[in-house]
């Protein structure tokens, strides 16, 4: 191609800057593209549930309902459901059960099982009865009467009662189907009686039974095979009464009922009330009296009153009649004079205040309760039977009430161990302690006067092995040289102080009185002065009652002088020489360690062993105390605290003078195998 040809065929073309181009110019997808790449992904989706789903079957009864899950994608098959792991909620809907919202998981397994029943709804029961308004139980339970609609029974079985008056009642079951279901049921009843057919001579009387009137006779009626009260009744006439049964479906004739006439009725009051009353020679009872009497016959009433003439009566009654009789006794009287101290004593005759004594009485004669009072003295109370022509005295001297209190103690009393206590009120006032002129006298010995104000009672005796064993049973007074002082009637030895009082406090609880020491953790704290209990009885006590004497004190127990009389007491006699280091010479009592309690003579309060035996634990803190008060110290019970405990009394192991005055103290907290005890009480 030459040049100039070529230039020929190229040709210039439209030119267009390039910021003039059509945005829309360059890449475009087209339908086809979009539509294979949506189907990809679909796949691709549909590819990956398949990998990560679970086969789940699901199971609801009934069959019929219709089932839906709920919370995540699901694919359902013929018998199954494809569905991923996680949580989801199974809906299902029946007709006659409750709608079914249930939570589930579906976890990692491959094939899974979800199996449920839905609830029924309720069922209605329809009852009919022939006849109607008989009672209703369902499961024992109340519901009304028939005919009634019973709604919302619980699907299944139920117990089904029916009863009606006068029916045999029906027991059976009822299976409620339930689904919101109305079931019908109608039942019969079945009479529960008979017939009865009454005549009465004479006829017109009014039938009852059980209390409910039926007509009058003659009569035919109905009457239940159980048993009923029929009563028939008539005026003028004794009721007939009987309780009669009869076979279901069978009629009862019973015999021609002569009716009786009707006895009269008779209310029969006196004065004095309370008499006896017979009827034809027959006892009734006693006035006010209401009796029944046979009509048109006389009866003969007699009335007795203890102390009035004998009232009689004649009367008739006509039948059904009622009469009222009241009758008036005569007394019988007898004087009876009422002399009493102080003058002014009012005389009380059966709880009636009659004046002043010094009077004479006129009274019926039967006994008579009559009391003498006076404010501040006791009353007296003396029954006696007046007597005719006969004049009776009745003298009274008043005594003060607190004459009467102590008239009503005891003067003595067991404790519940069986040891005796003597009952004392000691009067005036007495000196404790020794003169310091007195051979052997100490100087804890200190002359004092002492008043006791308390009365109180002191154990004769002291407290035994057997007695104590009966607190504790392990206790053991041991021996002395193989010679033992555990044998049952021998004074208890080897006891502290402590011990002593605690046997006191258990003594107290047997009685149910209140404890004298107080106790803490097994200690003795404190004592209740107030307390009833019983306890050690103090040193002015202990020392009253050993020495104290008309006009004095004595200095032995056998008297003033040593050495002591043959048997005066248990002491260091001859048959201890080889247990002591001092014996009293020729003097022998015949123990060589303690004796029995009450082997020797009492002294003069007939208390045992005081001076003798064993030594004795009292009450007080040991202390020596002087007198600084003019007069008497009363009731004294030594120092307030302390260490040691008084110890009063010789023993079997004592024999000098010093230790055999009565005037002798000695102190200390423990056991010694010669020193007991004997207890005490307040009388208040």
């Amino acid at each position: 191609m030459t040049k100039e040809q070529h230039q020929e065929s190229i040709q210039p073309v439209e030119f267009t800057p390039l910021d003039q181009t059509s945005k829309h110019t360059g890449y475009r997808l087209r339908p086809l593209t979009v539509l294979v790449s949506l189907a990809l992904l679909v796949c691709l989706l549909i590819l990956a549930f398949l990998l990560s789903a679970r086969s789940l079957v699901v199971q609801v009864t009934p069959e019929t309902a219709d089932t839906s899950i709920s919370g995540g994608f699901t694919f359902e098959l013929a018998d199954h459901y494809l569905i991923r792991p996680g949580s989801y909620q199974l809906n299902a809907v029946a007709e006659g059960y409750q709608a079914l919202q249930l939570p589930f998981t579906v976890g990692t397994e491959d094939h899974q099982l979800l199996q449920l029943a839905m609830e029924k709804l309720p069922g209605h029961l329809e009852l009919t009865t022939t006849p109607e308004g008989a009672e209703v139980l369902i499961d024992d339970e109340p519901v009304g009467t028939t005919p009634i609609n019973v709604r919302d029974l619980t699907p299944g079985t139920h117990s089904l009662k029916l009863s009606a008056t006068r029916y045999l009642p029906i027991a059976t079951e009822v299976l409620i189907e339930g689904l919101d279901k109305t079931q019908s049921v109608s039942f019969n009843l079945e009479p529960a009686w008979g017939h009865l057919q009454l005549t009465s001579t004479p006829s017109g009387a009014e039938v009852f039974i059980d209390g409910v009137t039926q007509g009058v006779t003659p009569l035919t009626t109905e009457l239940l095979a159980a048993g009923e009260t029929v009563r028939v009744t008539l005026a003028g006439y004794k009721p007939w009464q009987q309780t009669l049964n009869v076979a279901i479906g069978d009629t009862l004739v019973v015999p021609e009922i002569n009716l009786q006439p009707a006895d009269g009725s008779l209310s029969l009051t006196s004065t004095p009330s309370g008499a006896t009353v017979t009827i034809n020679g027959k006892y009734q009872g006693t006035t006010p009296l209401d009796v029944d009497l046979a009509p048109g016959k006389p009866h003969q009433l007699s009335l007795f009153v203890n102390g009035y003439n004998t009232a009689k009566r004649s009367l008739s009654l006509a039948a059904g009649e009622h009469q009222n009789v009241a009758v008036t006794l005569e007394a019988r009287l007898g004087e009876v004079r009422v002399v009493a101290s102080p003058a002014d004593a009012t005389v009380w005759i059966d709880g009636i205040m009659k004046g002043t004594q010094g009077q004479t009485f006129k009274l019926p004669a039967r006994p008579h309760r009559i009391e003498l009072r006076k404010p501040g003295f006791a009353s007296a109370i003396r029954t006696i039977t007046p007597q005719p022509g006969l004049d009776r005295v009745v003298q009274v001297t008043l005594i003060t009430e607190r004459q009467a209190k102590w008239t009503a103690i005891p003067d003595s009393i067991t404790s519940p161990a069986g040891q005796t206590l003597l009952l004392f009120r000691p009067e005036g006032s007495f000196i404790m302690g020794a003169s310091r002129r007195e051979s052997g006298r100490q100087a804890n010995e200190v002359l004092r006067e002492v008043q006791l104000t308390r009365p109180f009672y002191l154990g004769s005796h002291e407290v035994t092995n057997r007695q104590y064993k009966q607190f504790d049973r392990q206790h053991s007074s041991s021996h002395v040289s193989g010679i033992t002082l555990d044998q049952p009637n021998q004074p208890v030895v080897r006891i502290s102080w402590v011990q002593a009082a605690r046997y006191c406090n258990w003594l107290s609880s047997e009685e149910k009185l209140t404890p004298f020491y107080i106790e803490q953790n097994g200690k003795i704290s404190a004592i209740n002065s107030n307390a009833n209990g019983y306890r050690l009885p103090t040193e002015a006590e202990w020392a009253w009652a050993a020495r104290s004497i008309n006009g004095g004190v004595k200095r032995f127990s056998w008297g003033q002088q040593y050495p002591p009389a043959d048997k005066a007491g248990n002491f260091a006699d001859q048959s201890a020489s080889k247990l002591v280091a001092q014996i009293i010479k020729g003097y022998n009592d015949g123990f060589a360690v303690s004796a029995p309690v009450g082997s020797f003579r009492p002294n003069h309060r007939k208390l045992f062993d005081l001076e003798g035996n064993v030594a004795e634990w009292v009450n007080d803190y040991y202390g020596i105390e002087l007198s600084l008060n003019p007069g008497a110290e009363k009731d004294p019970t030594g120092p307030s605290k302390g260490e040691l405990r008084v110890i009063r009394g010789a023993s079997w192991r004592h024999s000098n003078i010093t230790e055999l005055r009565l005037s002798y103290r000695d102190y200390g907290l423990e056991r010694r195998e010669d020193l007991g005890f004997r207890v005490a009480r307040y009388v208040e």
